[in-house]
């Protein structure tokens, strides 16, 4: 059997290692032309599988920045292109991978890596857990009636040459605000989500200002479908909603339902706590299409990762015994409140133990210690304990990640 190189890839490479993450996910090649910046980006962080000359496997990371409960940010490795051909999948491939990506992300210190799953059952064994989960809602516009009238500002409709310059700022300031976000480097606007934006494609940006006309939200949606029979019968999708107040947000929600020509309106990659049903008169109107895992974190140095976050207003002390996948333990006396925060190694008594996936769940305050609990995922010395952690660890909004990578 000819041996395996892992490794990352040099410029020569790139078309290769693109090539080869399109067979793995089974989708058509490239169209040739367009912005090439997230392709391009940190090929040093790119970890490809190579057999005989040929790149089988696919992986890489970005060095992002993850917000946690009480706004502040660690470095995170965003892990991304995660692909094996099918000709080489139940070998190890990915094992191989993901151990160098993570290998890499701790000798750049940064203490968690996340990501965005195509499959659910994939990424448990490696560490990660669903730190937050995402909502998608549908709804018959011409059925949808808003409670209140909202006038916090004013709203502009901008092209993708104005949107490229006012969004990235806009989004940068308001991603402190919910545990979960993640930064967008500058490389990845163009081709990640500007790139989107083609003659066949109806996509429009509508920027939200204040009173003194600064922008501090926006959406970014899609329209699309035809006629039928003279009737319009097309759908207008929110991929992309952020607002500084829930009253830029009620106002944005009122916008969209109040385009022409539209039967529905859907909205994805959405917190779970989007105030949307509450807005409107009838909230059975809005339909949940989905609820599913949204970003998912694995703890690759537990300590640092609850020494960064903060905590319940009320200040406690709990003892996590860390089971990570290699088989290594750490057991962690976590102190915390909304101010402070400090986690140090001990040898006192457990009062929870978990493996790091599960850490990874509960870590942003996208889930509860008693939920897992009662999934058998966590194990604490009694029920007191498990409600002293739920308090400790909650966080609102609740946690959410709406960017893809």
């Amino acid at each position: 059997m000819v041996p395996l190189e892992i490794r990352p890839v040099g410029a020569a490479e790139v078309d290769d290692f693109r090539r080869a993450d399109l067979r793995g996910f089974g989708v058509a090649p490239a169209a040739p032309g367009g912005p090439r910046t997230w392709t391009e980006a940190e090929l040093d962080r790119t970890r490809a599988a190579i057999e005989d000359g040929e790149i089988v496997g696919t992986s890489r990371a970005y060095s992002f920045e993850l917000t946690l409960p009480g706004g502040g940010v660690v470095p995170a490795a965003a892990v991304s292109w995660v692909a094996v051909i099918p000709t080489h999948r139940r070998r190890g491939v990915l094992t191989r991978m993901i151990e160098a990506l993570h290998a890499d992300a701790r000798a750049r210190e940064e203490p968690v890596a996340v990501l965005t799953a195509s499959e659910g059952a994939i990424y448990g064994r490696f560490g990660y857990g669903v730190a937050a989960w995402r909502l998608g809602v549908e709804a018959d516009r011409a059925r949808v009636r808003f409670r209140d009238e909202v006038r916090a500002g004013r709203l502009r409709m901008i092209d993708a040459a104005e949107a490229a310059e006012v969004l990235p700022a806009v989004y940068d300031r308001l991603r402190r605000a919910r545990a979960g976000a993640v930064s967008r480097p500058a490389t990845w606007w163009p081709e990640e989500y500007f790139a989107r934006v083609r003659t066949d494609q109806a996509v429009f940006f509508v920027v939200h200002e204040d009173t003194s006309g600064a922008a501090d939200g926006f959406v970014a949606y899609e329209i699309t479908g035809g006629w039928d029979g003279g009737l319009p019968d097309r759908r207008l999708r929110v991929f992309d909603l952020q607002a500084a107040a829930p009253g830029v947000r009620a106002a944005l929600w009122r916008y969209v339902f109040g385009v022409d020509l539209v039967a529905s309106v859907a909205g994805d990659d959405l917190p779970v706590d989007e105030p949307l049903r509450h807005l409107v008169t009838d909230p059975r109107r809005v339909r949940v299409r989905y609820v599913n895992d949204g970003l998912w974190l694995a703890p690759l140095d537990p300590r640092a990762l609850l020494a960064a976050r903060r905590y319940a207003p009320r200040a406690d002390r709990l003892v996590v015994e860390v089971h990570q996948p290699d088989g290594a333990r750490a057991r962690l006396a976590v102190e915390g409140e909304d101010r402070d925060a400090a986690c140090v190694p001990t040898t006192e008594e457990a009062d929870l133990s978990c493996s790091a996936a599960a850490l990874g769940a509960v870590a942003l305050g996208g889930n509860r210690w008693s939920e897992l609990a009662q999934a058998g995922t966590v194990a604490a010395r009694d029920g007191r304990t498990l409600a002293r952690a739920d308090a400790m660890f909650a966080s609102s909004p609740a946690a959410a990640s709406t960017s893809w990578f």
